[in-house]
Formats: structure tokens, C-alpha cells, sequence
């Protein structure tokens, strides 16, 4: 087995889809449901995952799979492990969680396209979670609060982030209120002014544009775009 070995979350164009890190000789990883005070995992958005769902041990030259007394199982090549027990993972092995739901992709490959290392720590950094009740944001250890038109705008634009949004769909997303019979119609004055009180509050981690003709569009900026380029 090479030196390098990469563990990939695929969990079907779902959020943290794509998320990876690099597995080294005598470390562990424990792949879990995210929270917000549980930290040290790989994290998986995914209600059906427990929070700590299951293990991968590197031991010299030989990656383990651990299922940690889940409630919905690890599987390896379709059979559901035993919790609590180590399984040796070979190259081409399929290693699923929830019957199939998540995958988790184990390269052995010593030839890998080189790739920059992201630590646990890095990836963990440009995590963005969003908190309805709230009406807030957190980046990383960042905590942005946004008024309830701001955060409505940002939630839209994120969960299509890098494409455009045209301002009729905005103004149905943000002011569903006003997109009935006999309502006040949104200006565009207001489209504009609430882009650019959101914006100053999201300061330098994401930014939001105004393109003539085709719509609003945000993106990441600095280095976690970078980050989140190459998990594209």
C-alpha cells in the first residue's frame, strides 16, 4: 500500500459533499454527524449519521474501518459491520453509512494528483453554517447576524453559490409578502440597498454582484474560494 492515503466524503451533492483530508501512518479519523460542538470529526450533514458514526485507523501500511455502535450502520462491500470492530479496507473495498446513503471513497493511490493539504483545522474553518431561528451565520469561529430580509437574501444566494439569481426571484424569495394581489410592488432601490447592507456585513468572506442584465450572483473570497475550488 503507498504512502499516501486519501478518505473523500460522497454524500450525493449534499452539503460537505467532496470534503476529504489525508489519512497518515498511525492516526485515526472519526467520520460523524456534524454539530455544532462536535468538532473533531469529519463531519457529515446528515440527520441519519450519529454524531460519532464510525472510525478509520491507519496502522503502518493498512487502513481499518470501525463502525462505533451506530444506529444506522456501517457497511463495508454491503455487509453491515459488527460495531465495535476493526475490518481491514483493501483498495476498491465500498464502504457506505445508512444502507448506502453516504460513501466514503478511500484512495491508496501513490500517484494522486498533487493536491494542497487542508488540514482537519483548514477545512473546518470555511465551514458555513446557517441558523434559521437566529436569523444568523457562523463562518468558521466568525458569528455574522444578519436582520430577517439579510439573512433570507444570503440564504437564497448560498445554496446557489458562483450563479446567478435574477432580482424577480429574490424579490419572491425575500418579500413573499409583497408578491400578492393588490401589494406594494418591490422596487429594485430596495433589491439594491438590501445587496449592499448584506454585503458590508459579510465583510471579506463572501462578497455579492449586480451584473446588468443577468442577475445577482455571490461568491467566496480569499483563500477559503480557493479551498472551495478545489472540492469543486
Amino acid at each position: 500500500m503507498p504512502d499516501i492515503v486519501k478518505i473523500i466524503l460522497d454524500t450525493a451533492g449534499q452539503k460537505g459533499h467532496g470534503s476529504f483530508l489525508y489519512l497518515e501512518q498511525g492516526r485515526s479519523v472519526t467520520i460523524g454527524r456534524h454539530t455544532h460542538m462536535n468538532r473533531d470529526v469529519l463531519a457529515i450533514y446528515n440527520q441519519l449519521v450519529s454524531k460519532r458514526h464510525c472510525c478509520l485507523h491507519r496502522v503502518h501500511q493498512e487502513v481499518f474501518i470501525e463502525d462505533l455502535g451506530s444506529k444506522n450502520g456501517t457497511e463495508l462491500n454491503g455487509q453491515r459491520l459488527i460495531p465495535h470492530r476493526r475490518y481491514l479496507v483493501s483498495p476498491g473495498d465500498r464502504l457506505t453509512l445508512v444502507n448506502g446513503l453516504v460513501r466514503l471513497q478511500v484512495e491508496f493511490d501513490g500517484d494522486l494528483e498533487e493536491t494542497r493539504e487542508y488540514s482537519v483545522s483548514e477545512l473546518l474553518e470555511r465551514e458555513v453554517q446557517l441558523y434559521d431561528h437566529l436569523q444568523s451565520i457562523q463562518i468558521g469561529t466568525e458569528q455574522v447576524t444578519l436582520s430577517k430580509k439579510e439573512y433570507l437574501l444570503f440564504k437564497l444566494l448560498h445554496s446557489r453559490l458562483n450563479h446567478f439569481v435574477t432580482k424577480e426571484e429574490i424579490m419572491k424569495q425575500v418579500w413573499p409578502e409583497r408578491c400578492v394581489e393588490n401589494a406594494e410592488l418591490v422596487g429594485i432601490d430596495e433589491v439594491n440597498s438590501l445587496i449592499y447592507r448584506t454585503n458590508k456585513k459579510l465583510g471579506s468572506n463572501f462578497v455579492i454582484k449586480s451584473v446588468y442584465k443577468k442577475g445577482v450572483y455571490m461568491k467566496r473570497e480569499g483563500s477559503f474560494a480557493e479551498l472551495d475550488a478545489s472540492n469543486a
